[in-house]
């Protein structure tokens, strides 16, 4: 079983470096902020997946060698602090959200925590606690991801987003329960000798997640972005058929102006105003304004 395990995370990191590499060509060619963030946790994921799988090595060849150990714990300490990091912000872009202040400072000070944390734990094991309470707050950023997809699921207008969207976060809240016990069975007797739990949990998961990343990225991030500087790509403005002041209109409505500053602005009446504005959301199937601009600032670049 163990031989088994091993075997299924090493086609698992397989799939994590086609993964990976298919993102980072398909970011050559088309540029965006979301797709940058989700190769830095596409990165951190397989940092993870390694370190996980190294162990298995260690344990199955009962190796002493302290350099393997040494490059382990670095391994959990890069892939636990920055898979969150990553996560945060591309969860974030992936839904055309702004990242206030007040959330980046958030979001470096939890990295922070579990980087300084893990790492204090490794270098004296008598702090153990640290490492549990990093992995605590991993797990708690990897609810928090998938419950902010699933609150702004009614926001999200793309069908293929919204469908990839259900889907991962149905299999990692499916999978949470197995990945928080992942942390803890080896303190736990009825699942720290349990190879089939093992099997089930880290490595099942990650098996599916980056074969889902793999399909996922390519049909999803291989086209070009919808904005750029502020600015409204050719690819959006061709692919939705939109006019030069429904252009205009869309890039106002992005900078917060209402209606009647928009009118001002252009020099025309907010009547004809609103009159675009139901144009655009007919040709965007968008009802409202947050479902515009999260619609295109989820491709920006």
């Amino acid at each position: 079983m163990e031989d088994f395990q091993l075997l299924f995370y090493i086609i698992s990191l397989f799939a994590g470096v086609a993964s990976i590499t298919l993102a980072v060509f398909i970011n050559i060619g088309h540029t965006k902020k979301a797709l940058k963030y989700f190769i830095g946790l596409d990165v951190s994921l397989f940092i993870i997946q390694s370190m996980i799988a190294l162990n298995l090595y260690i344990a199955r060849t009962n190796s002493t060698v302290a350099f393997l150990s040494i490059i382990s714990d670095s391994m959990d300490v890069l892939g636990t602090s920055f898979s969150t990091f990553f996560g945060l912000l591309f969860i974030h872009a992936l839904l055309g959200k702004r990242v206030s202040k007040i959330k980046q400072i958030l979001i470096l000070i939890i990295t922070a925590f579990q980087l300084i944390a893990i790492t204090i734990c490794y270098m004296n094991t008598g702090l153990s606690i640290l490492k549990y309470i990093g992995q605590a707050s991993l797990i708690t950023v990897i609810t928090y991801e998938a419950l902010m997809v699933i609150t702004n699921y009614h926001e999200i207008t793309d069908k293929e987003l919204k469908h990839a969207s259900r889907i991962f976060s149905i299999i990692t809240l499916s999978f949470l329960p197995f990945l928080a016990l992942e942390y803890i069975c080896s303190e736990v007797d009825i699942f720290k000798n349990s190879q089939v739990f093992k099997l089930l949990s880290l490595p099942t998961y990650f098996f599916i997640i980056n074969i889902g990343t793999l399909i996922w990225s390519y049909t999803y991030f291989n086209t070009p972005a919808y904005i750029a500087e502020n600015k409204l790509t050719e690819y959006f403005i061709k692919k939705y058929c939109i006019t030069n002041k429904e252009s205009e209109i869309i890039e106002l409505t992005l900078t917060g102006l209402t209606y009647k500053q928009i009118a001002e602005s252009l020099f025309i009446s907010p009547k004809t105003v609103d009159n675009h504005v139901q144009s655009i959301y007919k040709k965007l199937k968008v009802t409202n304004k947050i479902q515009l601009s999260n619609l295109i600032h989820s491709k920006e670049q």
